[in-house]
């Protein structure tokens, strides 16, 4: 019986294309918190780990880019590798579902909460640390300066540019000062 293949045993320079392809899908922004990416700080995260759900290795459909290629000592995890094998389906949000940033509240302060009673939302941002201090103060920093522009420039600040990129944490800077 052949060996099935593993996402570990794919060449590095197909990963890095695959990584390419994620990046440039999702807007060069982190699938989880919204941070910028590059790819020397990013890495392929499968949203349903490779531990249990070995069939969807090489999955692209699978497949996402998030922040924190490595993480230094005393640098809180956050988002995949904080995520790490964990998966309910029942209480993990996709990424992938269209909408699926609707369910979070975000606020001026870089606050996110569930935007109803909603425990999936509630478990995500927990097992995701979406809510460490340094998302929070990040998130937080993305608005400031913003305030005084216009529905219609902030709005403008919110398409993804010409070069493919969203702006990092456009789904606050959207609940916050677009709405």
């Amino acid at each position: 019986m052949a060996d099935r293949p593993r996402w570990n045993r794919v060449p590095t320079p197909i990963k890095g294309v695959v990584q390419d392809s994620l990046m440039t899908e999702q807007g060069f922004i982190c699938c989880y918190c919204q941070s910028s990416i590059v790819k020397e700080d990013s890495h392929v995260e499968h949203f349903r780990p490779t531990d249990g759900y070995s069939d969807l290795q090489l999955n692209y459909e699978n497949l996402l880019c998030s922040c924190q290629r490595s993480v230094s000592r005393g640098v809180p995890r956050h988002c995949g590798h904080r995520k790490g094998s964990w998966f309910d389906a029942e209480l993990m949000v996709s990424p992938l579902v269209p909408g699926c940033e609707d369910r979070f509240r975000f606020t001026a302060n870089g606050a996110i909460y569930p935007r109803c009673d909603d425990l999936a939302v509630k478990t995500t941002i927990d097992k995701l640390g979406l809510n460490l201090p340094i998302l929070r103060e990040l998130r937080a920093a993305a608005i400031d300066g913003l305030y005084d522009l216009s529905k219609a420039d902030i709005g403008r600040l919110l398409k993804r540019g010409r070069d493919g990129r969203f702006r990092e944490f456009h789904t606050t800077i959207r609940q916050v000062l677009a709405t």
